[in-house]
């Protein structure tokens, strides 16, 4: 089955991002607020890197996958206004998005995070160097609805069966987050 695959496939790509991402910061309560920009900014970036290649796509996506309410740019924007952040732009960061599954790889990762940021949240409201931020609108996600979304999202994945649709998708989750990686690598104050 796929799912079990492209999370233990990525495992490594995964942990590669989370060690340049102010994983360590954001759960020991230590991130400051220079940290919490560079995560906005560099997440916006991402996202909308990513969303851009959505009016693009060669195929149709499954309705049922809700595509259009699976936005992040307006989440992040307000993040930024409320920070007073200016966007970051990302040279050369292209998702995988030329086939389905390419696109559902890609989309993984980022539903993957959307789905993490219900932990960061409560993290982040914890952290008493940004108990003066009121609102994490892009670590709220989706809400309550978060679960329903992930459920939603993992049920087109596992339609992707045929063993090179399944291998193309786990490339495109890996390059997604080899991208992130570098995203953050170079774009951030992150401690390497």
């Amino acid at each position: 089955m796929i799912r079990e695959r492209i999370k233990s496939e990525t495992k490594e790509a995964h942990d590669a991002v989370e060690s340049v991402s102010y994983s360590k910061e954001i759960m020991s309560g230590k991130l400051n607020e220079a940290q919490y920009k560079e995560l906005i900014r560099v997440n916006y970036s991402l996202n909308k890197a990513f969303e851009q290649e959505w009016d693009k796509l060669n195929f149709e996506v499954p309705s049922t996958l809700m595509l259009d309410h699976r936005s992040k740019i307006e989440l992040l924007e307000k993040d930024m206004e409320l920070l007073g952040v200016d966007p970051m732009e990302l040279e050369h960061v292209n998702f995988k998005t030329s086939t389905f599954p390419e696109f559902m790889g890609s989309l993984y990762v980022f539903e993957g995070s959307t789905l993490g940021g219900s932990v960061i949240k409560k993290q982040l409201e914890k952290n008493v160097e940004l108990a003066h931020i009121k609102d994490f609108h892009f670590y709220k996600g989706y809400g309550d609805k978060t679960g329903m979304m992930w459920k939603l999202f993992l049920d087109e994945l596992n339609k992707i069966e045929e063993k090179d649709q399944v291998d193309e998708a786990i490339l495109a989750a890996t390059t997604a987050f080899d991208q992130i990686h570098s995203a953050f690598k170079n774009g951030t104050l992150s401690s390497k």
